[in-house]
């Protein structure tokens, strides 16, 4: 008898679930492309928050769904994977492809000064865009923008043996790079010898002493184990990476007008917010665990050291210009805004959170 009423009280939660609203079969699935494992903190911390908090307040009617590790498309492919209507929605770096593939964002953020640290990139983004609308749209032409997102705090020099604490400590080592563009021209100006390194090949080239640094960020450290190898990270901006999340028009335009609005409002209101926290959270909170658990330590140069730098890498922002403005960018314009978001948007360093970082 006992467990006749058990078996029907279990019954009877189960039927109640099934006909939850919440609990029922979405009316809709959307394929999201990345290139990113699914074992990577900016899934776990950023972008399946936002995915949950859409199916959420969707009552459950629309699922996200993941397709990992370039699954559907290469990294470099992920806009047009969605432009396609191969993937409904897509979420990559603008830094990929090569140099003009994205020419508005793909080199924006090394236009910070190595002076500053990047403390509101999405805010400094999203004002470029809203000055340059044409122009900013151009680099995801045929899909929707959902969100953006941005390095806090910076790529910084990183390095294995020798730290570097005043600028002319950096004469003769070689520091690796990633990618190309003006930030290899600013590690150049700066007195570095620099050796193009992949994000893949760098602790193979730390190791074997190919390179004696390299331009990285925090994350990195954690993340791809760099910081086994590299002891002292410096505080000098050699610039950071811009995210975007886009989604296939007609893959929007088939939702109902009311689920639309879940995505608009979720991708506008909550991705910004916790795309933030991540970032400053995963930046701040890797070079802590680095600098706890490996030993690592963290330098600040001086106040002439930081003008100087600025001084050196200034040649850089005209070869910027020179490239932007044959893309048909109005590149002198955008640099000017750009200059007068940073004073907001970025902070000294001595003045940013990283300064309670700096080893005494």
């Amino acid at each position: 008898m006992k467990n006749r009423v058990i078996r029907c009280l279990m019954a009877l939660a189960l039927g109640v679930a099934a006909a939850s609203p919440a609990m029922a079969a979405p009316e809709y699935i959307l394929s999201l492309n990345l290139s990113i494992a699914p074992i990577h903190n900016r899934w776990n911390k950023a972008l399946k928050p936002w995915a949950d908090e859409i199916e959420k307040r969707s009552g459950g009617r629309v699922v996200i769904e993941p397709y990992f590790a370039q699954a559907i498309s290469p990294q470099a492919e992920v806009v047009e994977s969605v432009r396609s209507g191969l993937a409904d929605i897509g979420e990559a770096t603008f830094t990929v492809g090569g140099l003009g593939r994205y020419p508005f964002h793909e080199q924006l953020l090394n236009l910070v000064k190595p002076s500053n640290c990047t403390v509101d990139p999405v805010t400094l983004v999203s004002g470029l865009h809203k000055a340059f609308p044409e122009q900013a749209a151009a680099d995801t032409k045929g899909t929707r923008l959902l969100f953006l997102e941005g390095h806090s705090v910076g790529m910084l020099i990183g390095t294995r043996d020798k730290p570097i604490t005043k600028l002319e400590d950096l004469k003769g080592m070689k520091i690796g790079v990633g990618g190309g563009g003006i930030r290899v021209e600013r590690m150049k100006k700066l007195g570095a010898t620099v050796v193009g390194v992949t994000i893949s090949d760098m602790y193979m080239s730390l190791e074997k002493g190919v390179i004696d640094g390299a331009v990285v960020d925090g994350d990195v450290l954690i993340s791809r184990k760099i910081g086994d190898i590299i002891k002292h990270m410096t505080l000098v901006n050699m610039g950071g990476s811009v995210f975007y999340c886009v989604m296939n028009p007609q893959s929007y335009e088939n939702l109902p007008p009311d689920l639309r609005q879940v995505i608009d409002e979720v991708s506008a209101e909550y991705a910004p917010q916790v795309m933030k926290e991540f970032w400053d959270t995963m930046q701040y909170a890797s070079l802590e665990k680095w600098m706890k658990e490996q030993g690592g330590k963290v330098y600040m140069l001086s106040a002439e050291d930081y003008a100087k730098a600025d001084e050196l890498v200034e040649p850089t922002y005209a070869e910027w210009v020179e490239f932007s403005k044959s893309k048909g960018l109005p590149a002198e314009d955008i640099l000017a805004k750009f200059r007068e978001l940073e004073a907001d948007c970025m902070k000294p360093w001595a003045d940013s959170p990283a300064a309670a970082l700096v080893s005494r």
